[in-house]
């Protein structure tokens, strides 16, 4: 496990951006560089001139192809300027773009675009720099901890902070004193941090929380910090780091009215909000089935805002994140003094939600014997509190949802039948993203405008070339992949328009080998001459034509990395754990090491 704020010279993987003639004298100044795939941090001279391109000869490359070889210059001295030494596709200067040949004055956070790479001056301390990680490998080490996590029932925690106007580098001071050396901490856009707080319990997490608010505070600067916690706050990378930003989002904007934008394009989910709208006059149970992040808790409240309870709570629990203990307490609440810490008496969910809606979701995740007890809540329409001695009784809809086969574990007798068939009085099934391809450009749409409020910040345009990939994308984690794309472009873009460079290019184009095909088979099954995926020998022969393109895009990757798994893994847009796993899918060799 690489530790995370580790100078960049002490990895052994060559980052993107190098460093080559800066002179050592002592540092007051450094400039921030985030390419595609990299950040680094660079110090400055005291005075002097620093260049920056494509070409080895630069004293800070860039290897972009939108940077030019010889793309601009910085003056440093009294003060700092920059200079575009014809560059083919522009520098911007808080989001003006310079003419040619002629400086401009650079302030320190003001954000310099050079192509699609981005960089800030930033005073820096006397202290050496620290390593700030991308977005895309803070997020392939999140789905590490959580295959982790799940094999060992350990917890850890996702951290976003926003710092609002210039910090002089103070924040990634204070992160790297209260954060440990295996933690990450990474740049999720402008003034926007992330941290993964490794093997944290919740008391952990929220004690780093408080200590780097008030290291920040004694800064003067104002901050936001969310925390998500794994699992009480979700079980993917995709669900931890949503509720993460939710928190840090404006507490002044106006909440856009609504809720979350619902989108029925599809002729499958017209369908199915036929359905809700019959069913929700109801009392029926109602199971929600689909993938991680298809929408199943937004399906849910429609349920609830369509029926005669709408007027009552719609409560929420993810059966997932908490013990079996915790979850008997929030579910049938607690009686004073019934276990060790329950200071007083408090009602559960069950109750709390009288005449509504509870959803549980991830009900598959349900212990055995809590099962049984909600079986008999369930039958008998009363709850008991933990400690209780008289049942009271509860007027609730129950809304389940979950992502497993429920009949096989039933089956497996991993989930009591009797409590399946009380849940599964109903059930609807959430398409995924891909299979609703219609779908993708309008909830584009709809949350960029969604988001945009939600942040408070004017709503960006999109390109052309933006949809395009945001169209062909093949979404594994569905709308809330979607959700977590759109709000860090919104943060990325700073000249109104969203583009592909505000997107993580390297991880849609890999996961795009994954997608299912969006048409049926060809009807001649001979192979054409310049396409030998479909042909039937070799390792290759018991695989899909999907899987055939993935193992070849792996291979590819590992032979240009030298078989260096981790580059590998970061080339193609996954963690080291996934590649790992897919090498034995595969039966691809494992590289050896060379022994010099």
């Amino acid at each position: 496990m690489l530790p995370s704020l580790r100078l960049a010279s002490d990895l052994q993987d060559a980052p993107t951006i190098t460093r080559h003639r800066l002179t050592q004298a002592p540092v007051r100044l450094c400039l921030v560089v985030v390419g595609e795939g990299t950040v680094s941090t660079q110090p400055l001279p005291e005075s002097g001139t620093v260049t920056i391109g494509r070409a080895e000869t630069n004293d800070v490359r860039i290897d972009d192809p939108s940077v030019s070889r010889e793309h601009a210059k910085l003056y440093v001295d009294a003060t700092i300027e920059i200079e575009d030494l014809g560059s083919a596709n522009g520098t911007h200067v808080d989001k003006e773009r310079i003419l040619p040949r002629r400086r401009v004055e650079v302030r320190p956070d003001h954000v310099i675009l050079l192509g699609s790479s981005m960089a800030i001056v930033q005073r820096s301390a006397s202290v050496r720099p620290r390593r700030l990680w991308t977005h895309d490998y803070f997020e392939a080490r999140i789905e590490d901890e959580c295959e982790r996590a799940r094999t060992t029932r350990s917890t850890f925690a996702v951290l976003r902070l926003h710092v609002a106007g210039p910090h002089d580098g103070g924040v990634q001071r204070a992160l790297a004193s209260e954060l440990s050396s295996v933690d990450v901490v990474a740049a999720y856009g402008p003034h926007e941090y992330e941290a993964l707080l490794v093997d944290a319990s919740p008391e952990r997490a929220r004690e780093v929380v408080e200590r780097i608010t008030l290291a920040l505070e004694d800064l003067d600067l104002t901050t936001r910090v969310g925390l998500a916690v794994y699992p009480e706050a979700g079980t993917t990378p995709e669900a931890l780091i949503a509720n993460a930003c939710e928190a840090v989002r404006a507490p002044n904007s106006p909440a856009p009215p609504g809720g979350a934008p619902v989108v029925t394009e599809d002729p499958a989910m017209r369908e199915l909000y036929r359905v809700v709208d019959r069913i929700a006059a109801g009392t029926i149970s109602v199971m929600l089935l689909g993938e991680t992040g298809v929408g199943k808790e937004i399906v849910a409240e429609a349920v609830h805002q369509r029926s005669s309870r709408r007027g009552a709570p719609f409560v929420r629990l993810n059966c997932a994140a908490l013990s079996e203990a915790l979850l008997e307490s929030e579910l049938f609440g607690h009686e004073k003094g019934a276990f060790t810490g329950a200071d007083a008496t408090k009602p559960g969910l069950l109750e709390t939600a009288s005449g509504g809606t509870v959803f549980l979701d991830e009900v598959g995740e349900l212990p055995l014997a809590l099962q049984a007890k909600l079986l008999r809540v369930i039958d008998e329409r009363k709850v008991l509190r933990v400690g209780g001695l008289a049942p009271r009784p509860i007027d609730v809809r129950i809304v389940s949802a979950t992502n497993r086969d429920l009949e096989q574990e039933v089956l497996n007798r991993a989930f009591r039948a009797d409590l399946f068939f009380r849940l599964n009085g109903i059930s609807l099934v959430i398409p995924p993203l891909r299979k609703r391809r219609s779908e993708i450009l309008p909830l584009v749409h709809a949350y960029v405008d969604h988001l945009s409020r939600a942040i408070g910040v004017p709503r960006p345009a999109l390109s052309s070339d933006a949809l395009g990939m945001l169209e062909r994308y093949s979404w594994p984690g569905n709308i809330r992949e979607l959700k977590n794309f759109i709000e860090r472009a919104i943060l990325l873009c700073t000249d109104g328009t969203i583009r592909p460079e505000h997107l993580p290019v390297e991880k849609m184009r890999a996961t795009l080998l994954s997608a299912e095909p969006e048409s049926p088979p060809r009807p001649d099954p001979r192979p054409r001459p310049d396409d030998d995926l479909y042909l039937d020998d070799g390792p290759e022969a018991a695989l899909t034509v999907t899987e055939r393109r993935e193992r070849r895009a792996i291979v590819e990757a590992l032979e240009a990395c030298g078989g260096n798994q981790t580059a590998a893994a970061k080339r193609i847009g996954v963690s080291r754990r996934t590649l790992v796993s897919r090498l034995d899918k595969y039966a691809i060799p494992r590289p050896r090491k060379t022994v010099g």
